[in-house]
């Protein structure tokens, strides 16, 4: 092998290696990207989760309150049949 055949292969090697490195931080910035849209999702998915709770424990109480109003509803209607009754003895 003589001195230009070994400079092209030189040549050719660093060339290599460049394009290497620039992949590799093509890569890196890529799963960085990655990395941060998981975080962010993942925070977003933790947001959904802790309203569902919320949602939840609201509609919870919404069924107590409603049982509560038919109650009284019915309540009050007994006190009027009962009034009614009474009225018209």
């Amino acid at each position: 092998m003589n001195t230009d055949e070994l400079t092209q292969i030189t040549t050719a090697h660093h060339n290599v290696i460049s394009r290497h490195d620039v992949e590799m931080a093509e890569i890196r910035t890529t799963l960085n990207t990655v990395s941060h849209k998981l975080d962010q999702v993942g925070d977003k998915l933790n947001q959904v989760a802790a309203q569902q709770d919320v949602n939840a424990h609201q509609i919870a109480l919404n069924r107590q309150d409603i049982t509560s109003l038919t109650a009284g509803i019915l309540d009050l209607r007994n006190l009027v049949a009962d009034y009614l009754e009474g009225r018209a003895n």
